[in-house]
């Protein structure tokens, strides 16, 4: 009987207020709203609070019914700051809209308790219940609010039943405000229920594939905790493997019986693999710029093999890679009862480009470039390019040609000429050569090759002793390997995971075998929070063969923004009389590096190396120097800006305590 009498009161006052609306002509326009009884917040907190429901009074006109929406909303925001019994009601005086507040008592959160709980503690359901520990809550200051309560229950229940309690019951009933309306203390009851587990799964209908190579795919944990989520991500698992082996219209059931829970909830399985598709022709849509058969020859590995998602996705990531393509829409389109075509449609890009870079580094100073390039040279789909680089040391030009798929295979070959004018500390040289290098992804993540080498040097302007120097006007000629295995996340920025490099080569000077050189680095990378950790190590080797003397442009340094911090470039090592560094034939360099965030792009990083440098053929940790440091960080969508400071702790007589360097990119 009271509710019906408020409801009847309500419309009343709804229609009272219309008339006075109607009788003022009363419009948005002019609409002023006052807050009588608000004593807890600012006026200008109030309109913010009702600034969607105010925007709309003044763009449409003041109304009954906009006006109880705003009473509504207000109260709504009593309730959600700890007004549990706030009351808020509303009266239209001509152009003006007031809304009339009991605010009541304020009420917050003094205590949070579970009772029932075995299986997880307190702290951890309070995470879910309040965002906040139970020996917090008090000194919190948390609002009560009914809703919010209700709903931190929801997400307890949600939790236990995700960890297989799917007969949990949360009541938040026994909740008490304190007979002073300023507290209230949250009393959890859990009733748990038994814990749902994984019990015999089993393939029914037509499986096609081996019971092991089933359950492989599903990868299931002992002790796995059964609930619907986790049986439909069993399903979606299950149908993805059958797509995978080329059976493109299987469809996976499943069926769960609860009420058997002996050892477990058994799970079966309804496979309907249907027929295994083989993929049939590529058509392509949307060349124009590129060769008719560009898109066939690179799915051409594809074709007439059993249909793999994963296989596809891959080729797809290899031809974004491009850059051809604006958009590339790979799409499967059955054809007949075994067979999918692919339908690839693309959007070109525009494959001639010309950019420009310019740049300083604490080594080359002021830096410019040009680089100009075509990635559709000949209209098949290959990258050929021009780059133009001047520096305070030098010139160097560059013609480069790569072939991704060299004769229609997954061999890449790349194929440079250059030719470079330098001024290095203690000498300058000039040199022209080619480089052709031969590589294949043999797995995803390890990549393998070849490369060879003719190039022709002179050195000028030699401030050392030529006995010191070797030859000054040689040619070379090499032969050598590499590897890369990479598991980063990023080549440009990466956040973790790792990669370890090497090469060794054989070197000719003059015809002559002269030397052999080998290298290799390992770098790794872990994101803790918002800092990543990074450590690498570095080592190089040349051997000299029969006597000779290794070119000292061809040595191995020291020193610099991405080696021993606490040294300038090439500083480390041997030097002659006069202070030019000699190089030497082997090296080796340790980084530690924490970067954590300043504000926005920009970071800190503080920094430890290690490192020598050997001159002869000695293979020695010997005369280890040193650096310790901090710098900064600016970071790019390609790479970080560093201004880094490396003290010396142990610097000998001549050398700085430390040195600055300004470079891009990762130090390791």
């Amino acid at each position: 009987m009271t509710s019906r009498l408020m409801a009847l009161l309500r419309r009343v006052t709804l229609l009272l207020a219309a008339v006075s609306v109607l009788q003022t002509g009363a419009s948005g326009a002019d609409a002023v709203v006052s807050f009588p009884g608000a004593t807890s917040f600012t006026v200008e907190k109030l309109r913010a609070a009702l600034s969607e429901q105010l925007g709309e009074i003044s763009s449409s006109g003041l109304t009954p019914a906009r006006a109880d929406d705003a009473a509504w909303f207000l109260g709504s925001f009593y309730r959600k700051q700890g007004f549990p019994s706030a009351e808020v009601t509303f009266e239209i005086r001509g152009s003006q809209l007031v809304l009339k507040v009991s605010e009541g008592n304020r009420t917050f959160v003094q205590s949070l308790r579970f009772a029932g709980n075995r299986a997880f503690d307190d702290s951890k359901l309070a995470e879910y219940m309040l965002g906040i520990a139970p020996d917090k809550v008090a000194e919190s200051k948390l609002p009560f609010n009914e809703t919010e309560v209700a709903a931190g229950a929801g997400r307890v229940a949600a939790f236990y039943q995700s960890e297989g309690y799917l007969d949990v019951a949360v009541d938040v009933s026994g909740t008490r405000v304190s007979a002073s309306g300023k507290s209230a203390d949250l009393v959890v009851r859990i009733i748990e229920g038994r814990k749902y587990l994984l019990g015999a799964i089993t393939f029914a209908g037509h499986p096609v594939l081996e019971r092991k190579e089933l359950l492989d795919a599903l990868a299931l944990k002992p002790g796995a905790v059964f609930t619907p989520f986790v049986v439909d991500e069993m399903q979606r698992t299950l149908r993805g493997f059958y797509r995978s082996k080329g059976f493109f219209a299987a469809t996976v059931e499943v069926r769960a019986d609860r009420t058997r829970t002996n050892g477990g909830v058994p799970v079966t399985f309804l496979c309907e693999p249907g027929l295994r598709f083989r993929v049939g022709a590529v058509v392509p849509r949307g060349t124009d710029r590129l060769s008719s058969d560009f898109i066939e020859k690179r799915f051409a590995s594809l074709t007439g093999e059993p249909y793999d998602p994963a296989k596809l996705e891959a080729r797809y990531r290899e031809l974004i890679k491009t850059g051809l393509f604006k958009s590339l829409h790979v799409k499967p389109v059955p054809e007949g009862p075994d067979s999918l075509n692919l339908d690839v449609e693309v959007v070109e890009a525009k494959a001639k480009e010309l950019g420009f870079e310019l740049g300083y580094g604490t080594y080359d100073g002021v830096s410019a470039g040009v680089t100009a390039g075509d990635r559709n040279f000949l209209r098949f789909g290959r990258p050929l390019s021009l780059s133009l680089q001047y520096s305070q040391r030098g010139f160097r030009g560059e013609l480069l040609y790569v072939d991704p798929w060299l004769f229609d295979s997954q061999w890449m070959l790349r194929a440079k000429i250059y030719s470079a004018v330098r001024d290095e500390i203690g000498y300058s040289k000039t040199t022209e050569g080619v480089r052709l290098e031969l590589a294949r992804h043999f797995t995803p993540h390890w990549e393998a090759g070849g490369y060879t080498v003719f190039e022709t040097t002179k050195i000028s302007s030699l401030a050392i002793a030529p006995s010191l120097a070797g030859p000054t006007d040689y040619t070379l000629a090499a032969v050598g390997l590499t590897q890369t295995l990479d598991y980063r996340d990023d080549v440009m920025n990466p956040t973790r995971g790792w990669v370890f490099t090497t090469s060794a080569d054989l070197d000719a000077l003059d015809g002559r075998i002269a030397f052999a050189r080998a290298s290799a680095r390992y770098s790794w990378y872990r994101k803790f929070g918002k800092s990543l950790l990074g450590l690498g190590a570095r080592a190089g080797w040349i051997i000299p063969v029969g006597g000779e003397i290794v070119p000292i442009d061809l040595r191995f340094v020291n020193g610099g923004g991405t080696t021993v911090r606490s040294f300038a470039e090439r500083k480390l090592g041997p030097k002659d009389a006069g202070g030019n560094p000699l190089g030497g034939n082997f090296y080796t360099v340790f980084n530690a590096e924490w970067d954590y965030p300043i504000k926005g792009a920009l970071g800190g990083a503080v920094f430890a190396d290690a490192g020598n440098l050997i001159g002869g053929s000695r293979v020695s940790l010997e005369d280890m120097r040193y650096a310790i440091g901090v710098g900064l960080r600016y970071q790019l969508p390609i790479g970080p800006v560093r201004i880094d400071y490396g003290y010396n702790p142990s610097s000998k007589a001549g050398e700085a305590s430390g040195a600055f360097h300004l470079s891009f990119g990762f130090a390791f």
